[in-house]
């Protein structure tokens, strides 16, 4: 399955221990990771605003996006990063978009060339995934 974790979902893994931080190791490990330079860059401008008092945030944040596979970015809308990034898996042809912004949540799912990518919260991801299974 091919997983695309939003910047929040990143960010939480990165500064915080649990589901999300679980999740991107689980990704890493059993599924197709993929994200997009993107999220890079707004996860290295959040952590350097929001959390200087963890100095090697960005090189945390780095070690953990190099197990994804890149695909390339969306320029439009230029005026919606969250859009863009949700094109950007669609047309990749991810399984699961994952995030916890109520906004994108509420798109729900995605046309892409092979069926639909479904936008679902880290929670409903892990189930998704069956994380904890017989079968991981």
């Amino acid at each position: 399955m091919r997983v695309f974790l939003d910047t929040n979902v990143w960010l939480s893994a990165t500064i915080f221990a649990g589901l999300c931080e679980a999740l991107v190791l689980q990704c890493a490990e059993h599924h197709n990771l993929v994200s997009s330079a993107l999220v890079r860059q707004e996860a290295h401008a959040v952590l350097l605003r929001k959390f200087p008092q963890v100095p090697n945030a960005c090189a945390l944040f780095d070690a953990a996006w190099q197990t994804a596979e890149l695909i390339a970015d969306h320029v439009e809308p230029p005026q919606d990063n969250d859009r863009r990034l949700v094109n950007a898996a669609a047309a990749a042809g991810v399984d699961l978009f994952v995030t916890g912004d109520k906004r994108v949540l509420g798109w729900q799912t995605v046309a892409r060339e092979q069926g639909r990518m479904r936008i679902v919260s880290p929670r409903d991801a892990w189930a998704a995934l069956e994380v904890g299974g017989a079968g991981h």
